[in-house]
């Protein structure tokens, strides 16, 4: 018969052996420890947002999430840095859609992830697709959309074209309302927000032929960029003219970056800007807002060359997982993503709490029955008569961007009479990057 000291003795022996084989490595730390995801994203919204979600589900799997957070400017440089290096600085990493080409060979592929069938395809090809697999799961729809203030037009009176903003604005200017009818972001990498969304509202589009996102059919038209075409041209006379002529928009907005013109709508002084939909909680937010409670969304403003009568882009950022990872890890992520997709509590959340769209379609369905604000919403942007993406998909996209952005801020801040001139410059040069083997 054992006797209390046996047992504490065997009890001793046995700890001092689970410590020894811990010390020469022969079980396995991770049986004593949190997997560890080290999450690169960008201080935004609709990320705190989901990595909120995902801090819940760490929190009952074991696992301990590190977010690293980084600014925009600087975060496309780093973290493809990492990647080429296979470097171990991140396991889960934002992904933009617009980096699909950069990155698409580093990427884990998703295809095993099954939240990702709940998605519309065309969120994800091409822009998350890499050699016929798709390389990271979206967790959020990004639409652009006009935000005007309420307490100043009522729906009937929100521009639909241009000739019509420049009038309003001039009212609201002359009654004291505001400083400015419209303000956005001009400056690379911002010119969503003014250049590229008037050039499309006009007919126009960066690249031609127009709408066209496929690169073996830029490559068969020759990658000439759209930015000298008439409807182009016209746009930039339309900023000219806002800036300098009509005083709508600021004197300092070809520097402005999205958030230099949210700042401005935010503290009341303009009627309206334009932003993604995942700005409306930020917008709404009392403590950050004067504007809250007072705001709502428009389609886009329509140019006097456009052939349809309203467009829209519909995007996605995602959540992508490098290859070069260890496997046990990128089970642990993917299954963390899977839940984080399927979550209708979260995908709900996302919605409410920031105006994002959830990329789950079957809660897009449910908002869409039970959700006046959200009708609202999709009907101002991807209920579009034209839906395109927002960005080109070809390796050289981002300098081809920033050089197209060079110029059509060159053109809006020189002589009026430049304009043409300037642009017919800058698409040669955009040609040339993007044509570049």
């Amino acid at each position: 018969m054992r006797t209390h000291r046996h047992i504490r003795g065997w009890r001793g022996v046995g700890l001092v052996a689970l410590l020894l084989g811990l010390l020469l490595g022969l079980l396995p730390v991770a049986a004593w420890s949190a997997t560890e995801l080290k999450i690169a994203y960008m201080p935004h919204p609709i990320h705190e947002n989901s990595i909120k979600w995902m801090k819940q589900y760490a929190e009952k799997n074991n696992i301990k999430l590190t977010p690293v957070p980084m600014a925009y400017e600087v975060y496309l440089e780093k973290v493809l840095a990492n990647l080429t290096s296979k470097g171990g600085q991140y396991d889960i990493m934002w992904h933009n859609d617009d980096w699909g080409q950069l990155w698409g060979r580093y990427m884990e592929p998703t295809e095993d992830v099954e939240s990702v069938k709940k998605m519309t395809r065309f969120i994800l090809e091409p822009p998350f697709i890499w050699e016929g697999k798709n390389t990271a799961v979206p967790f959020v729809e990004t639409v652009g959309t006009f935000f005007y203030r309420t307490d100043l037009l009522k729906e009937n009176e929100v521009p639909r074209t241009w000739d019509q903003l420049v009038k309003t604005s001039q009212r609201l200017q002359k009654e004291g309302k505001v400083k400015w009818g419209f303000a956005g972001g001009m400056k690379h990498p911002h010119g969503w927000f003014t250049f590229f969304w008037s050039i499309w509202a006009n007919g126009g589009d960066l690249l031609l032929p127009i709408h066209e996102r496929r690169n073996e059919e830029l490559a068969k038209a020759g990658w000439k960029s759209g930015i000298a075409q008439p409807e182009a041209v016209q746009a930039v006379e339309f900023w000219w003219d806002a800036i300098k002529t009509h005083k709508i928009s600021p004197p300092g907005m070809p520097a402005y970056s999205r958030d230099d013109a949210n700042a401005i709508f935010m503290a009341g002084d303009a009627a309206i800007t334009m932003a993604d939909t995942t700005l409306y909680g930020k917008f709404n937010d009392p403590k950050q807002s004067k504007v809250a409670g007072r705001i709502s969304v428009a389609p886009f403003i329509m140019g006097p060359s456009a052939k349809f009568k309203s467009i829209a882009w519909r995007d996605a950022w995602a959540w992508a997982i490098p290859n070069h990872i260890a496997p046990e890890k990128k089970k642990v992520a993917k299954e963390m993503l899977n839940w984080l997709i399927l979550n209708r509590e979260a995908q709900v959340d996302l919605w409410k709490a920031t105006g994002g769209f959830p990329p789950n379609e079957d809660v897009q369905k449910d908002l869409m029955r039970d959700d006046a604000d959200f009708r609202k919403f999709r009907a101002a942007t991807v209920e579009a008569q034209v839906l395109i993406h927002g960005a080109y998909y070809f390796e050289r996209w981002n300098e081809f961007f920033a050089t197209s952005i060079d110029y059509l801020v060159k053109a809006v801040t020189g002589p009026r009479e430049g304009i043409k001139a300037t642009l017919e410059e800058g698409a040669k040069k955009a040609s040339e990057v993007a044509a570049r083997k």
